[in-house]
C-alpha cells in the first residue's frame, strides 16, 4: 500500500507530486531545492548554505516519514555546476554521522526556480521491533 507523506516543516509542490510516497519500509523522497518552507523563497547563499537548506529539507521529509537522514540509503544530487561539488561534499558529509548513502551526481542545466541544486533520496523505514532489538 502507498501512503503520500506531507509536512509543512519543508516546502512543498502538492498540486504536482508528493513531499515523498511510503511503501512497506520504503519512502522515496522527492527532489528538494534550497526553498525555505515558511516563506516559499529560494535560499540566497553560498554553496554550504544552500545544501543545508536542502538537507534541512529532506531531513523534515525524512523525520515525517517515520526515519531520518540516518537511515538514506540512496541520494541523487542534481547541480547546475561541478564546480560547486566540492563544498557541496564538505557540507553534505556534517548531515550524516555514520554510514554514507550511494549515490549519483548529475550535471544540469536547469532546476525548478533556477535552483543551483536539487536532492532526492531513498530511505528504508525502521522497524521499531529492531531498534527495540538494538537497545
Amino acid at each position: 500500500m502507498l501512503h503520500s507523506i506531507e509536512t509543512e516543516l519543508a516546502p512543498s509542490e502538492s498540486d504536482v507530486c508528493s513531499q515523498a510516497i511510503k511503501s512497506g519500509h520504503w519512502a522515496f523522497l522527492s527532489g528538494q531545492i534550497p526553498l525555505i518552507a515558511k516563506s516559499n523563497t529560494l535560499l540566497q547563499g553560498s554553496i554550504a548554505e544552500q545544501t543545508a537548506q536542502v538537507f534541512h529539507n529532506l531531513s523534515a521529509v525524512a523525520i515525517a516519514s517515520g526515519g531520518s537522514l540516518e537511515h538514506v540509503v540512496k541520494l541523487t544530487i542534481y547541480l547546475k555546476d561541478m564546480a560547486s561539488l566540492v563544498e557541496f561534499n564538505e557540507e553534505m558529509l556534517k548531515h550524516f554521522r555514520s554510514l554514507l548513502p550511494a549515490r549519483a551526481v548529475v550535471s544540469v542545466n536547469g532546476l525548478p526556480m533556477d535552483a543551483e541544486m536539487q536532492v532526492d533520496a531513498i530511505m528504508m523505514i525502521p522497524d521499531p521491533v529492531w531498534s527495540l532489538a538494538v537497545t
